[in-house]
């Protein structure tokens, strides 16, 4: 049973549709996208520079900030792509959900604002996630971890099998945050579930997923890594909530991988975890018992 402040958060959003509004599925959809483009985009606060080691740096024409503890060496590295439905940039509960992890569990945590639909489409968007990959693992020498949280998820997914395919060194294990693993979004039981997701809503994620796409198909393994060989990754740690259309894709991966580690909230949201629940906290205290494990 959910907490009740997520209960009453949930049920709230639900009721005021607050972040269902904004961007529509529909004729307007990529205008309304290209449009946004001209709002600041959140980035690492004020006060998380007072209390964190951040850093930025630009590769590949992209800004990419790390965040680290000031004064001790980092428990565990991780690459780290946030969500977005592949449109959008970060929000701020991205920046407080890494901080948290910096802050209490001494992660060093490297993310990219990475190319976005429809200006770039998935064949350069995981191009670029594996070039930073090996950039990355150039520069720390030892265990890390990759992950993300919804569309980051998948396309930590993406470069995780990537970089298995080219014979680079493996992660240590891979975080997935409500991964969005198949932007077909047209399994049978998420129309019932779209009733209850406060967030997401199937037309704009499959409009997103198209755009994403590109010419590729929507099943290419690039866009919709649910399809892929997932053998010879690093252990998984899943999280999804049973209140979120995309817990299809976390429920499937399970299927296909047993042996993943994949915890399910019970009516928890799409990306619980960035919000101010305990329920996160708790999912916060298993990351870091994860990561200390898989790279012990």
């Amino acid at each position: 049973m959910a907490s009740l402040i997520a209960t009453l958060t949930g049920g709230f959003l639900r009721t005021t549709g607050l972040l269902k509004r904004g961007r529509r599925a529909g004729p307007d959809f990529e205008k309304q996208i290209i449009l946004s483009r001209h709002s600041a985009v959140p980035l690492p606060t004020r006060g998380m520079h007072q209390k964190l080691a951040v850093s930025h740096t630009i590769f590949e024409g992209r800004s990419v900030w790390t965040m680290a503890p000031k004064h001790t060496a980092p428990a565990a590295h991780m690459l780290y792509f946030h969500g977005g439905a592949y449109v959008a940039a970060p929000v701020g509960a991205h920046w407080n959900f890494l901080a948290n992890l910096v802050g209490d569990h001494g992660f060093a945590i490297t993310a990219p604002l990475y190319p976005l639909a429809p200006e770039t489409h998935a064949a350069d968007v995981t191009a670029f996630a594996l070039k930073l990959y090996q950039h990355f693992i150039a520069r720390h020498n030892g265990p890390f971890l990759i992950g993300g949280d919804s569309a980051g998820a998948g396309l930590a997914a993406a470069a995780a099998h990537a970089a298995r395919d080219t014979g680079l060194p493996r992660a240590s294990g891979l975080l997935l945050i409500c991964p969005w693993l198949d932007v077909a979004a047209n399994h049978p039981e998420q129309a019932g579930l779209e009733k209850r997701d406060c967030i997401l809503t199937i037309d704009r994620l499959q409009q997103a997923g198209r755009l994403y796409a590109g010419d590729l198909p929507v099943t290419d393994l690039r866009v919709s890594p649910i399809h892929a060989d997932w053998s010879g990754l690093p252990p998984i740690l899943c999280f999804g909530g049973d209140d979120d259309i995309l817990v299809t894709d976390a429920r499937a991966l399970k299927a296909k991988l047993p042996e993943t580690e994949y915890i399910e909230g019970a009516g928890l949201m799409h990306d619980w975890l960035l919000f101010p629940f305990p329920e996160a906290r708790d999912a916060r205290r298993k990351i870091a018992d994860f990561a200390a494990q898989v790279t012990a």
